[in-house]
């Protein structure tokens, strides 16, 4: 009881800032029983006040403002991505993982120009919006555009140019972050 009882008091106040209701927090024989303890014992009264208080004062001083979902939202529009990776928009695709799609640009920039785009967002509309909690996402978008640029069938020759626009400046069109895959012919730097 003593081991498990603090990690309930941190799920039950964290739980409803990952829009898990806060009813459902806990099952609800052992929220009966959590809140049972909090009322009738005096130590775990004591432990539920240090604990809360601890958590309450985190989230005062901003604790989890950059942890998704916990502070974080993507409060972006959704975008013409959002409606190719649900498949009302069609697309040419080239590559899917449980995460990632890749698909041909309808404008292409060069004989091979293939878009990488991970299927969720994240509050990923840009990368300077990333975190230490996309690391894998961002992973995983980086191999998958690695495996793009070494199908020849797509055009692809001995190298690509992965190119990542960020905001206005940066020429980002559309708010969902992606990697272009550019290649099937000579690059020259600095770009054009």
């Amino acid at each position: 009881d003593a081991s498990l009882f603090p990690t309930m008091v941190f799920a039950n106040y964290m739980l409803p800032k990952f829009d898990v209701p806060e009813s459902e927090a806990l099952p609800p024989k052992v929220k009966a029983w959590f809140d049972n303890m909090i009322q009738s014992d005096a130590d775990f009264g004591k432990i539920y006040t240090e604990i809360r208080g601890a958590l309450e004062k985190w989230d005062a001083g901003g604790r989890w403002d950059s942890i998704w979902l916990a502070g974080a939202r993507d409060t972006d529009p959704p975008t013409i991505f959002d409606k190719i990776v649900s498949g009302e928009i069609p697309s040419v695709k080239v590559r899917e993982t449980d995460r990632v799609i890749a698909f041909k640009d309808i404008n292409p920039a060069a004989p091979a120009h293939v878009l990488v785009i991970p299927k969720e967002r994240y509050g990923l509309s840009r990368l300077t919006k990333a975190t230490g909690e996309h690391v894998e996402l961002l992973g995983n978008l980086m191999l998958v555009a690695a495996d793009v640029a070494k199908d020849t069938s797509l055009g692809f020759g001995d190298g690509a140019r992965f190119v990542i626009n960020d905001g206005p400046d940066g020429g980002q069109e559309v708010p969902h972050l992606h990697i272009h895959v550019i290649g099937g012919r000579k690059m020259v730097w600095p770009p054009s």
